[in-house]
């Protein structure tokens, strides 16, 4: 039986998800949340978080896209996407939180600025944006993956936030320029051929959203 993944297309917590079952070849059958929002009585009902990423295998419910990526690649195995080493393993956790506790919620607040005639009061936003990124620089050390010649759950949290970053600081007149790193890393990731699919996904998605906004400003 399919697992059931329920996301949204703007969502890179749920693109993140979206890697790891692809890069695992899992069957699962993609669906919006119930009633149509994340926020909707029947969605809850089923998922209480009330979020996306979540998943359904069998009776199981699970919300939280580290959650379930580590479940994932526990309950597939292969190929294994978690280092064997404990130390290493958990420095690739913190790398993985590092995306969702800071890098992603910085990048969010950038979204109000999109369609705006003036964007000053952006600059701000961008420089904690650009902060953030500094710092993942120097976390990091791809080499072209963070496991070497080998993709990891670490790796999959990235290349779709790092695109976003630049089509969204575009979009508001104020372009972030990745560090040198993270260049290599995004285009490393970004040869992969699931990798490319779903951040071409996310891509289309995110910049149908900014064209309505643009829209909304102008009409």
């Amino acid at each position: 039986m399919a697992l059931t993944f329920y996301a949204h297309p703007l969502s890179t917590y749920c693109a993140k998800v979206r890697i790891v079952l692809r890069l695992k070849a899992i069957e699962f059958d993609e669906q919006l949340p119930q009633g149509g929002s994340y926020t909707s009585s029947a969605y809850r009902g089923l998922v209480p978080a009330g979020s996306v990423p979540a998943i359904k295998d069998g009776s199981f419910v699970l919300h939280d896209s580290d959650a379930i990526i580590e479940y994932l690649d526990e309950r597939f195995p292969s190929p294994c996407m978690k280092p064997s080493d404990l130390q290493i393993r958990a420095y690739h956790r913190s790398v993985s939180r590092y995306h969702d506790t800071r890098l992603e919620p910085a990048l969010r607040r950038l979204f109000p600025f999109v369609g705006e005639a003036s964007n000053d009061r952006a600059n701000s936003e961008v420089s904690a944006v650009e902060e953030c990124l500094s710092r993942l620089a120097g976390l990091v050390n791809p080499s072209p993956y963070l496991q070497m010649g080998k993709l990891c759950l670490a790796d999959c949290a990235y290349p779709t936030t790092l695109f976003m970053i630049e089509d969204v600081s575009s979009a508001i007149g104020q372009g972030i320029e990745l560090p040198r790193k993270l260049k290599d890393w995004q285009s490393a990731l970004y040869e992969d051929r699931i990798i490319q699919e779903v951040v071409d996904q996310n891509r289309s998605a995110i910049r149908g959203w900014i064209g309505s906004k643009t829209k909304d400003k102008l009409s």
